[in-house]
């Protein structure tokens, strides 16, 4: 309360409940508290679990890991 962060929700994937965000860098460690504290969205617990973090949004489209040349 008293406070608002511009978060944008570039992509959700109903099937795996899974987004990626887009936050401001001076906005990540806010964003990443207020998701770790909430506990219930409508009545319904719930958590969340980030994947994966990164400045440059091109990076979160693969994972070099898995990458077959």
């Amino acid at each position: 309360v008293g406070a608002a962060l511009p978060v944008d929700v570039l992509t959700y994937e109903e099937k795996t409940l899974s987004a990626i965000l887009r936050v401001v860098s001076s906005g990540l460690v806010k964003l990443w508290s207020a998701l770790t504290l909430l506990g219930s969205y409508q009545n319904r617990r719930c958590a969340f679990r980030v994947l994966q973090t990164s400045p440059f949004l091109l990076a979160l489209s693969g994972n070099s890991r898995e990458l077959v040349l």
